[in-house]
């Protein structure tokens, strides 16, 4: 997911002794927390290199 890799490296910054599994629990409240209209980006950023890969 594109979001997901992009808000992945802030917090691996903020705290890099952060395990995989509670970053991933992180980011799912965080995407569950976001306003439709700032995922639509993300969605269709990853609808098109879903489409590109598959050709």
């Amino acid at each position: 997911m594109v979001w997901s890799q992009i808000e992945r490296r802030k917090i691996m910054e903020q705290w890099p002794d952060m395990h995989n599994a509670e970053i991933s629990k992180r980011l799912g409240k965080r995407w569950k927390l976001l306003p439709d209209y700032e995922k639509i980006p993300f969605i269709k950023e990853a609808e098109r290199l879903r489409l590109k890969h598959m050709a």
